[in-house]
């Protein structure tokens, strides 16, 4: 398998970065995908890099707020250089944050020619979020037509999706739509909406849709972002086994 796998640091919210890190490398992850806006230590860029040569676990990702705004900005692209991240990607703005979206709408184009070397994705906004910006949640066809008016990539968060859409027009059109993918973020949900489940506690048929994106050609990274209960993330050895038992549901999968 020639995709990494990554650990999104959002999915162990109350930890430390140090001990997600560690989490990560003993749960045999290949590198974390850092959400800036979980934790005031991930805003520190000396203690993030110093962390990815303790744990020789790099970061493939940086994930800002769906609140973006300059100054985030600024200290993403700061982590990026500190780093070597060459991905950003971006949390569509929440109901009703115009100024988030006009933030996005209007800078995205400067920041992409000010960084060449950087990749922009947006993520997808949950499926019942009719107003989020810049990508109306709904449909496959808004979805590529606003990657392709801010050129731009999409980083899937499948959880966020109809199943329905996911699992038919999206999956039959993944030849065509793979190439605008910079990452798919791997979790299930429950038919009241409750997203970001541990795969196969929900209804999305992740296998499936999984091994039609192989087929795709897909080759970029998947991100494991779960919304781990208070119970779980108070038992670390639970947040160790779900963490296993996730990557090894991406590796059964992908074979």
């Amino acid at each position: 398998m020639n995709n990494k796998i990554l650990l999104s640091t959002d999915t162990m919210v109350g930890y430390g970065l140090d001990m997600i890190f560690e989490m990560a490398k003993k749960c045999g992850y290949d590198g974390i995908d850092l959400a800036v806006s979980k934790g005031f230590d991930a805003w520190n860029e000396n203690y993030v890099k110093s962390l990815v040569k303790k744990h020789q676990l790099p970061i493939y990702s940086i994930q800002t707020s769906a609140s973006l705004n300059s100054k985030e900005m600024n200290k993403v692209l700061d982590l990026c250089e500190a780093t070597n991240c060459d991905l950003i990607t971006i949390n569509a703005p929440k109901f009703f944050d115009f100024r988030s979206y006009a933030f996005i709408a209007n800078n995205i184009g400067e920041y992409q020619a000010q960084n060449p070397a950087l990749n922009f994705a947006i993520i997808n906004p949950e499926d019942n979020n009719i107003f989020a910006l810049p990508i109306p949640a709904y449909r496959f066809s808004n979805m590529l037509d606003i990657i392709k008016k801010y050129n731009c990539a999409l980083a899937l968060d499948v959880a966020n999706m109809d199943s329905q859409e996911l699992e038919g027009n999206f999956s039959n059109k993944l030849d065509d739509f793979a190439q605008y993918l910079a990452m798919v973020y791997i979790s299930d949900k429950s038919r009241k909406w409750e997203g970001h489940l541990v795969p196969w506690d929900g209804i999305l048929q992740l296998p499936a849709f999984i091994r039609r994106l192989m087929k795709s050609n897909f080759l970029r990274p998947f991100s494991v972002k779960l919304n781990l209960t208070k119970e779980e993330l108070a038992d670390a050895d639970k947040v160790e086994l779900l963490l296993n038992k996730t990557r090894e549901f991406i590796f059964k999968s992908v074979d």
